[in-house]
């Protein structure tokens, strides 16, 4: 990662490579739907024949506890690290297990009491402490968010813990729209459910820079949106992020 100096619009600047990839949502898109982009996306996601990954490598006790966020994360992610049990992880999430929190809100309102085991996993970093439960992982792991940027940061984190010497790292996305109880105006909704599972190695197959300047496309989401640029076979393209900035993807 190469910082910029305070003249140059370009914040930072990462190159990598992504090794494998697996995008497993809750609603089976074709190919050409994913090229048609968030527009199609919000029209169509309630046509889609929704989707709901087996997990039949994990006890049923233990799928039981997973929630739907959880669950696409495990499907995402397993096949990328069936070879690679102990590696660093990333997870980043823009509302994570917020829908869990507000059923919890609404049981405490409604009985007077909630169950200690849905309160544990309804923090941030519980999804990743299953993971590591269930995997035996024992390297570091990381729990973002960070609004819009919550894709690229990851990305980030990822080539910042290459940087101190592990060979690769995965890297893991999971979104769900909120509840529509959950009644908060300007809230960002996801089209339909997914988790993003990247394998993040040192590599020049990518760069990724943020610069200074608002980008505003209209596009739903970044994560989904470097999908959609995989099966366009696009070059470059960039994404919005906070705080008046904006990234510039390239591939090789």
């Amino acid at each position: 990662m190469r910082a910029q100096g305070a003249a140059d619009s370009k914040i930072c600047d990462l190159s990598f490579r992504v090794a494998a990839w697996n995008m497993v949502c809750d609603k089976l898109i074709s190919p050409e739907d994913w090229k048609a982009g968030p527009a199609h996306w919000i029209r169509a996601a309630e046509q889609w024949q929704d989707f709901s990954p087996c997990l039949d490598f994990l006890a049923p006790l233990k799928r039981r506890r997973l929630s739907q966020p959880a669950r696409l994360f495990f499907a995402a992610a397993w096949p990328l690290s069936e070879q690679l049990q102990n590696i660093p992880v990333v997870y980043a999430s823009l509302n994570g297990e917020i829908n869990r929190n507000f059923a919890l809100w609404l049981s405490l309102l409604r009985e007077g009491d909630i169950s200690p085991t849905s309160f544990s996993l309804s923090v941030h970093n519980a999804l990743i402490g299953q993971w590591s439960e269930l995997r035996g992982v024992r390297q570091e792991m990381t729990a973002l968010t960070a609004r819009r940027d919550s894709f690229e940061s990851a990305i980030t984190e990822a080539c910042l813990l290459l940087n101190e010497g592990h060979r690769r790292v995965l890297t893991v996305i999971a979104e769900s729209p909120l509840s529509p109880l959950y009644n908060v105006k300007g809230a960002e909704r996801q089209p339909f459910s997914y988790a993003l599972a990247m394998l993040i190695e040192g590599g020049e197959e990518y760069r990724l820079a943020l610069h200074c300047g608002d980008y505003r496309d209209g596009e739903t989401d970044n994560a989904l949106n470097w999908v959609r640029n995989q099966y366009l076979q696009e070059k470059t393209w960039k994404t919005p992020g906070s705080a008046g900035n904006h990234w510039q993807w390239y591939k090789s």
